[in-house]
Parts: C-alpha cells; structure tokens; sequence
C-alpha cells in the first residue's frame, strides 16, 4: 500500500531506542534514538564530541545498544548526509533502507496511488527478500522505505561494490558510494541473523 503520509506496513522496533553507550558518541546520536523523525533533527543539531575521519564523505555506522545506522555523511556531527540510509535491530537480519525520492520515483508513485496498484519492488540484483515499500512525507520532501535481508544478494552488493539499486514499477534508484565501505561491512555484520 502507498499513501500519502506516514503508514507502516511492517511493524519493527525502532532502531534508534536504547540507553547511552560508551565510546564516542555524538549528541546528534543520543537525540536520534528518542525518535524515529529523531536521525534527521539529530543530524541537524549536531555533536558536542567530534569522532575521526572529519570532512570526509564516507560511510558511517552508527552502533547502539540493540539497534545499527548506516548513513554517508562529512562527519559524525552533520545534517549532510546522503541517500539511501540503512537501520537495522542487532542480530535481526532484517535492513531497513530508506531515502529520498527523485522526480521519476514520485510520479511512479502517484501512478500507482491513482490506478490503485500495489507497489512491487525488484532489487539489482535479484533479491526476493526486499518487501514492505511505503512511501511517505519526511522533514525533506517524499521518500522511499523499504525492508530486505542483511545477507541477501542486494545487500551484499551494496558491502562489495558500493551499489545499491532497485526498481519500483518503471522507474529506477541507484546510488554509488564507496568510501568507507570497512563500515558497510561492520553493519552488514552487526545486522546479520546470528548464525548465517
């Protein structure tokens, strides 16, 4: 189902709950985990505490409690972060990736909203695990939100290669990144199924 707010399809924990840890930890991320709407005004706001790697655009991991994020940005105290994100519960083996819609990917959606289809997403490669497409209105505009496996053939692209691509009816989304991808991995490891 596609509806023009905020909907839930599947109904997970949130992964930003927890309780402060140790180590370097960031105000944006203690904000972050208070909401799911949390990541964005926490980004925004920034940190006190400042970790390596300031003024490169890589990816970052963000690891709590039970809970992982998985965002490319400048800095561990920034709101210059790019699209798609990732959050998962630890151990789970499910991946929440989310992001931003482009102009194509709207008008998709509207389609679909106004013939009254459902949305069926095909990952690059195939990946039958990804499920759950919502779209919905964010701080920044419409965006995309999704669930798949930690250990599927998409996910394990994006660990490999830095690519993260998939279809929604007509329409593509790819994103390339690969600075960083040491952290794609400690994700991907974080979220994994224990066991697999």
């Amino acid at each position: 189902m596609i509806s023009g707010e905020v909907s839930t399809l599947v109904v997970l924990p949130s992964p930003l709950r927890g309780r402060d840890g140790g180590g370097c930890q960031p105000r944006w991320l203690r904000l972050a985990r208070k909401s799911t709407h949390g990541v964005l005004i926490g980004l925004i706001l920034g940190a006190q505490g400042v970790c390596a790697q300031e003024g490169e655009v890589r990816w970052r991991v963000s690891d709590q409690d039970d809970t992982a994020l998985l965002v490319t940005a400048d800095s561990d105290a920034t709101d210059n972060f790019g699209s798609p994100l990732f959050h998962c519960k630890k151990g789970s083996g499910i991946v929440v990736a989310e992001g931003d819609t482009s102009d194509d990917l709207r008008t998709t959606i509207a389609a679909m909203i106004l013939h009254d289809k459902d949305p069926a997403i095909v990952m690059v490669p195939d990946d039958s695990s990804a499920m759950g497409v919502e779209a919905f209105t964010g701080m920044t505009g419409w965006r995309y939100r999704f669930q798949l496996s930690a250990t599927g053939p998409a996910f394990e692209q994006l660990e490999r290669t830095g690519i993260f691509q998939f279809k929604l009816d007509d329409s593509s989304v790819r994103s390339e990144f690969k600075v960083g991808l040491e952290n794609v991995r400690k994700f991907q490891e974080l979220c994994r199924r224990p066991g697999t």
